[in-house]
């Protein structure tokens, strides 16, 4: 598995801190969104299908993380997926280097793997670790229950016209629209909402992107 590392992101929301992409083959076939990912498209989807030629080693992506000062908030992923096999099996031993490689970090990603038991069982390891992983969902209502069942982080893509910025799901549990993508004066950087594995809330993403029509037929608000 290749990935690019950025120890300064020059994307506007997420504001300069360290990011990561790792290879289109990261993601699971499962996804509902992964042909409408607006990671696919124009500039971002150029530099991510180069990933599996320019990218760095697994090893090497890792020796990139433990050079991010401590406490430094970083997000990986800003493409891709966790490594896992044909199965959908997120990798452990992967998984488990990339959280030493952490350590005294505050890294942060989202995932679309499955949550079976062992998918689950690591990313609650994870979490518990310093490096928080979110499940991602196409729906408020899915991301509560997740949250419920399960006791992890999950956020969840709405409808591109969401106008709402804060709301509640079906079940009453408090629902956050991503403060970066709705204030021009907050970035992933200064938010830091992702990365608190603890949270309580809901954090939701407006579709976006040449496919956001596309999108927002796939997703629901409960």
């Amino acid at each position: 598995m290749r990935v690019t590392f950025n120890p300064s992101s020059s994307n506007a929301q997420l504001g300069a801190i360290p990011a990561s992409t790792t290879e289109p083959k990261s993601c699971p076939s499962t996804c509902p969104l992964k042909e409408v990912c607006y990671a696919k498209f124009h500039f971002q989807g150029a530099n991510w299908r180069k990933v599996s030629e320019t990218g760095l080693l697994w090893s090497e992506f890792l020796s990139k993380v433990r050079k991010i000062a401590r406490g430094q908030i970083w997000r990986h992923n800003v493409s891709g997926d966790l490594p896992a096999d044909a199965e959908g099996n997120i990798n452990l031993e992967d998984l488990r280097a990339l959280l030493v490689a952490n350590r005294g970090r505050k890294g942060y990603t989202y995932t679309h793997h499955l949550l079976n038991d062992h998918n689950l069982e690591i990313i609650k390891e994870a979490n518990s670790k310093g490096f928080t992983i979110s499940a991602s969902c196409e729906s408020v209502d899915v991301a509560d229950s997740v949250m419920t069942e399960h006791g992890i982080p999950a956020v969840a893509v709405i409808n591109s016209e969401e106008s709402r910025r804060f709301f509640t799901t079906t079940n009453g549990r408090k629902v956050v629209v991503c403060p970066a993508k709705i204030h021009d004066n907050v970035t992933c950087a200064t938010c830091g909402i992702c990365s608190n594995p603890n949270r309580t809330v809901v954090v939701a993403f407006p579709a976006h992107g040449t496919a956001k029509k596309k999108t927002n037929s796939i997703v629901t608000v409960g």
